[in-house]
């Protein structure tokens, strides 16, 4: 994209385990960005009241605000932006949004736990097999074949508008909803004839290979489907950065590496027990690790 903005961290996520990164290194004094689009499970919480130093419960959503608050304080930019996909460039992480670009020699995913599947019927029996979570990865797989993305946000836009580069044969299937997208990525679907079904789908059918979906009642072939409901998150970006992933947690070392160079991640998105407090945790350990990682040196940051 034509935009590109440079920092020393970027963080994906605006939840406790982000946040509590993008303090760590904001006082590092290495310039830190936040991508967060605002769908935190936390704030859906109404009361908290098991989080160290508060006497008296408060919501989630509070909690979030002071945390945005407390990291801005120390020089953070949050932007309420999706990260829709992550490259590598060189020695550098690239997080696209629909704004433009961001460039970061430190990168730390804390993007919570995996979206659903779609309630489509036989859809784990045809994974791998015409169904698949990733264009990047199985777009060239499908080259001049028929294929669909299930999805209608920013995010199933994009993920249409790369496997165009594939294939013209394109839908965008938005399972009984409307397109909800930057006005900029439903031109660009118009620019390209990527035709947009909104008829809900029930059913993927086929022999040893994916042959269809059933949208509107209706047997409409396929040849791909590309599931890419919500909003992007820990799996997708597994996928195209190679980075292990098991149950859909992303797998890390005991510092929270992920066996790429200065890539940590924090948080749910890692599993186990879903606790504020532990989330808090691994972000100050991932930022620690990435200000050493950054700077050469253990940042002792007591407050």
């Amino acid at each position: 994209m034509e935009n590109m903005d440079s920092f020393d961290v970027l963080v994906i996520g605006g939840g406790p385990a982000g946040l509590t990164a993008s303090i760590y290194t904001s006082r590092a004094d290495l310039d830190t960005v936040v991508l967060d689009k605002g769908e935190n499970k936390l704030s859906k919480a109404d009361v908290i009241e098991n989080y160290f130093g508060f006497d008296e419960p408060l919501s989630g959503s509070e909690l979030l605000d002071r945390g945005k608050k407390q990291s801005k304080r120390f020089g953070t930019e949050i932007m309420d932006l999706e990260a829709l996909s992550i490259s590598i460039e060189g020695e550098s992480y690239v997080v696209e949004t629909v704004e433009g670009s961001f460039r970061g020699e430190g990168l730390i995913l804390a993007t919570g736990i995996q979206q659903k599947k779609p309630r489509v019927e036989n859809l784990s029996d045809f994974e791998g097999k015409g169904v698949s979570y990733c264009v990047v990865c199985d777009g060239p797989l499908f080259r001049d074949k028929k294929c669909g993305v299930l999805g209608s946000r920013d995010y199933g836009v994009k993920e249409a508008l790369k496997l165009h580069e594939y294939t013209e044969n394109v839908f965008l299937l938005t399972d009984g909803k409307e397109v909800d997208a930057d006005e900029r990525l439903v031109r660009e679907l118009d620019e390209k004839g990527i035709e947009v079904i909104t008829e809900e789908v029930t059913r993927v059918f086929g022999d040893q290979l994916l042959n269809g979906a059933v949208v509107g009642g209706e047997e409409f072939d396929l040849d791909g489907l590309f599931i890419a409901i919500g909003t992007s998150g820990t799996l997708d970006f597994a996928l195209e950065l190679g980075i292990d992933i098991e149950d859909g947690f992303i797998q890390t070392e005991k510092d929270l590496s992920t066996g790429l160079p200065r890539l940590y991640a924090a948080g749910d998105c890692t599993g186990g027990e879903r606790q504020i407090s532990l989330a808090v945790g691994e972000g100050t350990e991932a930022a620690l690790n990435l200000i050493k990682d950054l700077k050469g040196e253990i940042k002792q940051d007591w407050g």
